[in-house]
């Protein structure tokens, strides 16, 4: 477990849940707004508030008129059920383009669970799934009429939302708590049958929020265990079963915790540059994003391009995630957000992969979600890099050993069949297969002139034997028994896969003897 304080930054799972049947029939502000937020298919662009956050902060307009008109948009558009989550998720799109009509400055919308905890905040998505500090949500609670104390009693809480949803809502503040103020409203969401609290002109930061502890569901491979393909296909399938669990429990308290969990710095989801991103297949929406969430979360997926090869990266990542029921794997040039040097240039290897389930609702509907989730790891990473050089030394030196103890064990071989021939050991030499340097010339010309002679391959084919008594004609003296030797030996190997390290090289022995016979049976060398 692991405390989320301002350095345990938390982050937006939108998804099928996040900013629960916001939408209606109408037109997109600005095209602007269209660019960035493309309009997925079987949805209409939803029309403005009649009030905007510009009017608030020029002064023309109140933030209870916003707020109001705010509330009135989503409580009309909730009863949309034909498109599933999408135009949730288009919405949440929506309200987070600064200078818009649903955000400009301080003014902008917090959607809050019955529960307290931020399920979605147009500002920073770092906070969103975060726990609302009790005191500030126990003001907004009485500003909506709903009695705090009924947060300790479940069977009172429909209820008291019902008729918080019936009235204007109201504005609070917090004299205690700088900036802790605003103005709430309660609708429920006919979609998805659920009570949401609105809120509009809080600036909510993290000083605002609860210092709570995050349990953790350890995955079997995690984000610092990622270093190669194998690890990477682990990690997103684990983090793609969570993420379905948690949907599937129809719980969206266990929803927000899923995304402090992912977010977590101290946990198993992110560490250093990798992390977990997650995007919706019908629009290309990223509704989470573990390294660069304000930067890309509620935004269009189809704008990064790979800045060496100039594709875009969102087609080679559904490509990818699309390949096979498994999904598939893919390299690219992304940012590291580990690393505040580096350019955007850095080699990347990506797995994505496509998951759905179904959301359950209390009357027993269910809404399908269908996602892609990807990771992936930079290549130059410390953690790779060392995983890799690891990876070499186990699965790449026994190789090399093997080779060479095979070329070692073949010479020795050779020699001891030589000697025990009972013939006396005779001078003898061959340079790749010819016994003088102008044969061997002669018979490699062709590879000499088109410069294909492989030196290597020459000398497996070379060898010598110099009996040491050559200049002795009685044959008595102290060397007359020695005979040195010699010869070259070359070996190809190859193996792996490409899932963790695969490899092809040469091992080039040359060894070199001298022996001894003692006796008809006995030979004795080094």
């Amino acid at each position: 477990m692991s405390t989320a304080t301002g350095k345990a930054r938390v982050s937006l799972l939108v998804g099928l849940l996040t900013l629960a049947g916001f939408l209606s029939d109408g037109r997109l502000a600005t095209a602007q707004s269209q660019l960035d937020c493309p309009l997925p298919a079987g949805v209409t662009a939803p029309e403005p508030p009649r009030v905007t956050a510009q009017q608030v902060e020029d002064g023309s307009a109140a933030l209870r008129d916003f707020a109001l008109a705010a509330t009135e948009r989503v409580v009309g558009v909730s009863r949309d059920t034909t498109a599933g989550a999408r135009p949730a998720i288009h919405w949440g799109c929506l309200i987070r383009q600064e200078g818009g009509p649903w955000r400009s400055g301080s003014t902008y919308l917090v959607q809050l669970t019955p529960d307290g905890r931020v399920f979605s905040h147009a500002k920073d998505m770092l906070l969103s799934g975060r726990q609302l500090h009790p005191l500030i949500y126990g003001a907004i609670l009485q500003a909506v009429g709903i009695n705090p104390a009924n947060l300790a009693n479940p069977a009172a809480l429909p209820a008291a939302f019902a008729a918080a949803a019936a009235g204007n809502g109201g504005p609070f503040n917090v004299a205690s708590v700088p900036g802790a103020s605003g103005y709430a409203t309660v609708f429920l969401s006919i979609n998805f049958q659920t009570p949401f609290v609105l809120l509009a002109g809080f600036d909510l930061g993290e000083s605002h929020l609860a210092e709570e502890a995050i349990e953790h569901i350890e995955p079997a491979v995690t984000a610092r265990d990622v270093v190669d393909r194998a690890t990477l296909k682990a990690f997103v399938t684990a983090a793609g079963n969570y993420m379905i669990e948690s949907l599937e429990s129809g719980d969206l308290s266990a929803a927000s915790k899923l995304r402090v969990a992912l977010r977590d710095e101290n946990g198993p989801w992110k560490h250093g540059s990798v992390y977990i991103a997650a995007m919706d297949v019908s629009s290309r929406l990223i509704w989470f994003h573990g390294g660069f969430p304000n930067r890309f979360e509620l935004r269009q997926g189809g704008i990064s391009r790979d800045v060496v090869t100039g594709e875009l990266i969102v087609d080679q990542l559904v490509a990818a995630a699309n390949s096979g029921p498994e999904g598939g794997f893919w390299q690219y040039h992304f940012d590291n957000p580990a690393d505040d040097t580096d350019s955007a240039d850095v080699p990347k290897v990506g797995y994505a992969r496509v998951f759905s389930g179904e959301i359950p609702l209390p009357d027993g509907r269910t809404i399908p979600s269908s996602f892609i989730v990807n990771s992936g790891f930079y290549l130059a990473s410390q953690e790779v890099i060392a995983a890799r050089h690891n990876s070499v030394v186990e699965s790449v030196m026994p190789q090399v050993m093997r080779a060479m103890t095979a070329g070692t064990v073949d010479a020795i071989s050779g020699r001891i069949r030589q000697a025990g021939s009972g013939a006396p050991s005779a001078e003898g030499f061959s340079l790749g297969g010819a016994s003088t340097l102008s044969g061997a010339l002669l018979a490699h010309g062709e590879s000499l002139e088109n410069g294909t002679l492989d030196a290597a391959r020459l000398l497996a084919g070379s060898s010598f034997t110099l009996p040491l008594n050559a200049a002795d004609s009685g044959g008595g003296g102290p060397l007359g028994a020695l005979t040195l030797w010699g010869s070259g030996d070359y070996r190809n190997f190859s193996g792996g896969n490409r899932q963790s390290v695969d490899y092809d090289g040469d091992v080039v022995s040359a060894h070199l003897g001298v022996d001894a016979r003692l006796s008809a049976h006995l030979l004795a060398g080094m």
